[in-house]
C-alpha cells in the first residue's frame, strides 16, 4: 500500500503530464487557427485553446496545493461573500434556462450545435457553484479544503 507522500507524488506526476498534453492542445489549435478563417472553426478552436490553458492553471493548482503551499478558507472568508455566490448561481440558472429557451425554438444544426455547447458551460458554471456549497456545508471552524 502506498504512503500518502508516494500517492501525491504520483497524483502531481499525472497532472504535470497531463499539462504538457494541455499545451500540445494549445499548440495544435493555434496552428488549427492560423490555417483556417472560417469563424465557427476559428471559434472552436479558440474555445479549446482557451479551455486546455484554465486546465493547466487548475492543474497546477492542485500541484501547488500539495508542493508549496496547501489551499485553505475559514468560514469567515466563505461568509464574507456568500450571498455573492448565491446570486451568481441564480445567474446561471437562468442561462441554462435560457439556453433550453434557444434549443426549442431552433432546428438550424448549427445554432444547437453552439446553443448546446452554450448550455454545457453554463451547467458546468452552475455545477461548480453548487460545488461550492458542499465545502461550505463540511466546513468547521479554521478547516482547511
Amino acid at each position: 500500500m502506498a504512503t500518502q507522500k508516494e500517492e501525491i507524488a504520483k497524483l502531481v506526476n499525472t497532472l504535470r503530464t497531463w499539462q504538457k498534453i494541455e499545451d500540445d492542445s494549445i499548440r495544435n489549435s493555434s496552428e488549427i487557427l492560423k490555417k483556417t478563417e472560417n469563424p465557427l472553426i476559428h471559434l472552436i478552436m479558440e474555445i479549446i485553446r482557451q479551455d486546455s490553458a484554465m486546465h493547466k492553471r487548475v492543474q497546477q493548482l492542485i500541484i501547488d496545493h500539495f508542493e508549496k503551499k496547501p489551499i485553505s478558507i475559514t468560514p469567515e472568508e466563505l461568509l464574507s461573500f456568500w450571498n455573492m455566490v448565491e446570486e451568481h448561481d441564480e445567474i446561471e440558472k437562468k442561462t441554462i434556462k435560457l439556453a433550453e429557451e434557444a434549443m426549442n425554438e431552433t432546428t438550424s444544426n448549427l445554432a444547437r450545435y453552439l446553443l448546446e455547447y452554450l448550455m454545457t458551460d453554463e451547467k458546468k458554471h452552475d455545477m461548480l457553484l453548487s460545488e461550492m456549497e458542499k465545502i461550505k456545508k463540511g466546513m468547521y471552524p479554521y478547516g482547511g479544503i
